[in-house]
């Protein structure tokens, strides 16, 4: 995947619905054995909110494992959520995540999650990680963009939506949905993007938006150390290289961009 550079920008009108970094690794029983007590203590001042739930087997599968004489260890899931439930961390026994709908800028996320992943990595230690995925999630709604009346086909890149620019295709358009799987240099993108629909408590009628979701991941083992940080890093300018590539100047301008250069001499 080798894209054209474009300058780094914050968008005023920030279209991320939802970021997600999940780092995988083998198993740790004591996760699922034992309550992180710990781990709370040493993150409740930023995640004070916490709760718990089991990934229970399938009835059928359940009575086979029964029936083999195997044990039955439910996969739990520990979620603790900061006080405006903008921010979430989960940790199971084989990955630890950190969500957020409060996307503003890579450095405050990647603050956020290398303070969490210091204390689970004293705690539990994992050996290394077997997967690391940075994911981001973009919606353009048009109507918070003061953009009604404007056709997609001025918003969205004809590199990734071609049937947006042929009206006698567009106009027949009722839902679009397309995935795309890219090899990079360090691992792999899933690129999901289309038109969905989408409907805001305050608008009963449901509305049009186009969906850019970039899911940057390798499964290659990466050692507890820079290399994690390094990858992150590359995913993170992957993903504002791709996003970038896949709208027109019209749609950006209309985001309010402001440089990443003005705002550090703020």
């Amino acid at each position: 995947m080798n894209l054209p550079e474009f300058e780094r920008v914050i968008y005023e009108r920030n279209p991320l619905v939802e970021v997600v970094c999940q780092l995988s690794f083998p198993p740790i029983l004591k996760i699922t054995h034992q309550e992180p007590v710990e781990f709370q203590d040493r993150i409740r001042s930023q995640y004070p909110l916490f709760e718990t739930n089991k990934l229970q087997l399938p009835s059928e599968v359940s009575q086979l494992v029964q029936q083999l004489g195997l044990p039955q260890t439910p996969n739990r899931t520990y979620r603790f959520q900061s006080e405006d439930q903008k921010w979430s961390l989960s940790i199971t026994q084989d990955f630890i995540a950190l969500t957020t709908s409060s996307y503003e800028r890579y450095e405050q996320f990647k603050q956020r999650l290398e303070q969490a992943l210091d204390v689970f990595e004293n705690i539990y230690q994992p050996s290394f990680y077997n997967r690391i995925g940075l994911r981001y999630q973009n919606l353009i709604i048009r109507s918070k963009l003061g953009l009604e009346d404007t056709e997609w086909s001025d918003l969205i890149a004809k590199n990734i939506a071609y049937e947006l620019y042929e009206d006698n295709v567009y106009l027949s358009i009722q839902t679009m949905v397309k995935n795309l799987v890219l090899k990079t240099d360090i691992g792999k993108t899933n690129f999901n993007h289309g038109l969905v629909f989408v409907k805001d408590s305050q608008n009963s009628k449901p509305e049009t938006a186009y969906l850019l979701d970039a899911d940057f991941y390798t499964e290659q083992k990466i050692e507890k150390n820079q290399d994690v940080w390094n990858l992150l890093t590359q995913f993170n300018q992957s993903a504002r290289q791709l996003f970038r590539w896949s709208i027109t100047d019209t749609l950006h301008h209309a985001m309010q961009p402001q440089s990443i250069h003005s705002l550090s001499k703020e």
